[in-house]
C-alpha cells in the first residue's frame, strides 16, 4: 500500500490559498467602503436621513 509518487504535503494547494486569502481581502475592502458610503450615525438628525 505505498504510493509511488512522493509528495510533500506543502508544496501543493499555494494557488488555491493565495486566491482565497485575495478574495478575503477583497471582499472586506469592498464591505468596508459599502459601510463607509451607506453608514448613518444612530445620532443623526432625521434630516439627515432624507438627503441621501
Amino acid at each position: 500500500m505505498s504510493n509511488s509518487q512522493q509528495v510533500s504535503p506543502s508544496s501543493q494547494g499555494w494557488g488555491v490559498a493565495a486566491f482565497i486569502i485575495i478574495l478575503a481581502i477583497v471582499a472586506n475592502t469592498v464591505a468596508y467602503r459599502v459601510h463607509l458610503a451607506t453608514y448613518l450615525k444612530p445620532d443623526a438628525p432625521a434630516s439627515a436621513a432624507a438627503e441621501h
